[in-house]
């Protein structure tokens, strides 16, 4: 067992089970916990959302219900999330962006500010990207489309779902490791940012397995690298961007279910300990199997801190995407 899973299993074993269920039957009994989703139905945060809703309702005897905000690369969910009563009845389950929002925004101060705005609850899971081009791209393998960028500098266009989302900042990363420049094309959502990579109007865009793996399944995109430490089972024969010429490329989105801050700390321990418990479950391995995740759990207070360094390393990255 890894450190943090060892770590979030003692904090389980730790928690005073029957006092923070007596207070959330108390509390609860009457209305539903909404987990808000800042993306479109469809994407790897989506899945995973509808993937804890049913087991945490049975598990709280409470109704779970989930809503997907997209829009503004996540703004408009992690808006509504934050606006909401801290009273336990709203979650929303954020990924990088969470972090990134506050600096691209060009309003003083920025609508909403990470650290104070939420509560962190648990960390479930962890998702890299792949790299995808539309199956009739003349670019066959990603030294192909490094090549390409190099000689004809933003020309060529990815696709993303708004500034500061995943997908863009998987681009940035990616053309300033590999000393390329291309032309940032915005969506307001996953589904019309990958449907103009499958029909060529788009050159290439670094997207979650769940947003792209069908379609690559199905030929109609053609996966040159994946963004993690390790290949895809699901496919093998593609190789890491690191593989592939990038040395030391590596990204992923981590998957950490937060409430609006002031939300009450009982029973933000009662839900990071049933979170936690339905992430350890063969259950949820199975479902991170074919959704291409990585299991990681991370308890409330070891995720706090985190999310202060998490703000800190993504300056720089916010940094060469306003110049991308």
């Amino acid at each position: 067992m890894d450190k943090s899973k060892r770590r979030f299993t003692n904090f389980l074993g730790a928690l005073p089970i029957v006092g923070v269920g007596t207070v959330f039957a108390q509390q609860f009994s009457a209305k539903p916990i909404k987990i808000i989703v800042p993306a479109s139905a469809g994407t790897s945060i989506d899945a995973i959302t509808r993937f804890f809703a049913y087991p945490l309702s049975k598990r709280l005897n409470t109704p779970v219900v989930v809503e997907n905000r997209p829009g503004a690369g996540g703004l408009l969910g992690y808006l509504a999330a934050a606006r909401s009563p801290a009273d336990g009845h709203t979650l929303i389950l954020t990924g990088i962006p969470l972090y990134l929002l506050p600096l691209f925004s060009d309003v003083t101060p920025p609508p909403l500010d990470p650290l104070k705005d939420f509560t962190p609850v648990a960390r479930v899971a962890r998702v890299p990207f792949a790299i995808v081009v539309p199956t009739d791209s003349p670019y066959r393998t990603l030294p192909d489309l490094i090549a390409a960028m190099k000689k004809n500098p933003n020309t060529l266009t990815y696709s993303s779902q708004g500034v500061g989302s995943s997908a863009h900042l998987c681009s940035v990363i990616l053309n300033d490791m590999s000393r390329t420049q291309a032309q940032h094309i915005g969506y307001k959502d996953t589904t019309t940012a990958v449907t103009d990579v499958v029909g060529g109007r788009i050159s290439f865009s670094c997207q979650t397995s769940t947003g792209v793996l069908p379609l690559i399944q199905s030929g109609k995109l053609r996966a040159l690298a994946v963004t993690g430490a390790n290949r895809w089972n699901a496919m093998p024969d593609v190789p890491t961007v690191s593989e592939a010429g990038v040395a030391g490329f590596e990204v992923s989105s981590q998957f950490d279910f937060m409430a609006p801050s002031g939300t009450p700390e009982a029973i933000i321990q009662m839900l990071s300990q049933h979170i936690g418990q339905i992430a350890h479950t063969p259950e949820f391995k199975q479902f991170c199997d074919k959704q291409i995740l990585t299991q990681e759990t991370v308890e409330a207070g070891a995720l706090g801190a985190e999310m202060k360094r998490e703000v800190a390393r993504w300056k720089n990255v916010a940094r060469l995407a306003r110049t991308n």
